[in-house]
């Protein structure tokens, strides 16, 4: 009886899939190359896409940037930033 304690145990164990055995693939932290400031140093519950400086640069797609960067723009994905991180402590409402 105890050899089948542990086997039910580490079938509970995390294995990294989901219920339909797909590998669980987690979010990538945003690069801060892109940023004016770290995000998540402004308001709570505000994002980039709230945010007066956010911007977008259209080429071939649709590149997400701060606008207080500019000056770092390259024309790839390389300053981007994500819409939905949170808001950095340059944040200022758009009007």
């Amino acid at each position: 009886m105890s050899n089948i304690v542990p086997n039910a145990a580490k079938k509970l164990q995390f294995s990294g899939r989901d219920l339909f055995g797909e590998e669980i693939v987690e979010r990538r932290k945003p690069k801060e190359n892109g940023y004016a400031a770290p995000p998540g140093t402004g308001p709570a519950r505000e994002t980039c896409k709230s945010c007066k400086h956010y911007a977008h640069r259209v080429r071939a797609k649709k590149y997400r940037k701060c606008g207080l960067m500019k000056a770092h723009w390259t024309g790839g994905p390389g300053t981007d930033i994500l819409a939905r991180s949170p808001a950095c402590r340059c944040w200022e409402e758009y009007k």
